[in-house]
Protein backbone atom coordinates (compact mmCIF):
# COMPACT_ATOMS: atom_id res chain seq x y z
CA UNK A 1 0.00 0.00 0.00
CA UNK A 2 1.55 2.94 -1.27
CA UNK A 3 1.98 6.44 1.86
CA UNK A 4 0.72 9.72 1.33
CA UNK A 5 4.24 11.31 0.71
CA UNK A 6 3.18 14.22 3.07
CA UNK A 7 1.84 13.03 5.93
CA UNK A 8 3.05 8.83 5.81
CA UNK A 9 -0.40 7.53 5.96
CA UNK A 10 -1.07 4.73 3.97
CA UNK A 11 -3.40 5.22 0.91
CA UNK A 12 -5.61 2.91 -0.66
CA UNK A 13 -4.88 3.71 -4.22
CA UNK A 14 -8.52 2.61 -5.08
CA UNK A 15 -10.19 5.57 -2.36
CA UNK A 16 -7.31 8.08 -2.72
CA UNK A 17 -8.79 11.33 -2.33
CA UNK A 18 -6.18 12.48 -5.24
CA UNK A 19 -3.12 11.75 -7.00
CA UNK A 20 -0.63 13.98 -8.44
CA UNK A 21 2.21 12.99 -10.67
CA UNK A 22 5.78 14.18 -10.64
CA UNK A 23 8.99 12.98 -12.65
CA UNK A 24 6.99 10.37 -13.75
CA UNK A 25 5.67 8.78 -10.54
CA UNK A 26 2.43 8.78 -9.14
CA UNK A 27 1.79 10.27 -5.43
CA UNK A 28 -1.55 9.07 -4.14
CA UNK A 29 -3.25 11.41 -1.00
CA UNK A 30 -5.29 10.90 2.40
CA UNK A 31 -6.89 14.19 1.94
CA UNK A 32 -7.00 17.13 -0.47
CA UNK A 33 -4.89 19.41 1.77
CA UNK A 34 -1.93 16.57 1.31
CA UNK A 35 -2.65 16.93 -2.43
CA UNK A 36 -2.51 20.57 -2.42
CA UNK A 37 0.65 20.98 0.04
CA UNK A 38 2.12 18.45 -2.42
CA UNK A 39 1.69 19.97 -5.56
CA UNK A 40 2.49 23.40 -3.93
CA UNK A 41 6.40 21.83 -3.91
CA UNK A 42 6.68 18.67 -5.20
CA UNK A 43 10.38 18.06 -5.48
CA UNK A 44 10.51 18.32 -1.28
CA UNK A 45 8.27 15.36 -0.92
CA UNK A 46 8.87 13.45 -3.94
CA UNK A 47 13.15 12.97 -2.91
CA UNK A 48 12.06 12.19 0.57
CA UNK A 49 9.10 11.41 1.75
CA UNK A 50 7.80 12.88 5.04
CA UNK A 51 9.83 14.18 7.70
CA UNK A 52 10.45 11.98 10.69
CA UNK A 53 7.70 12.36 12.82
CA UNK A 54 5.10 14.35 10.41
CA UNK A 55 2.60 11.52 10.13
CA UNK A 56 -0.44 12.49 11.01
CA UNK A 57 -3.47 10.47 13.04
CA UNK A 58 -6.21 12.12 10.09
CA UNK A 59 -5.34 14.66 7.50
Amino acid sequence: MPKDPVCGMDVDETSAAGRSEYNGAVFHFCSNRCKAEFDKSPAKYARGGPKSGASRKKC
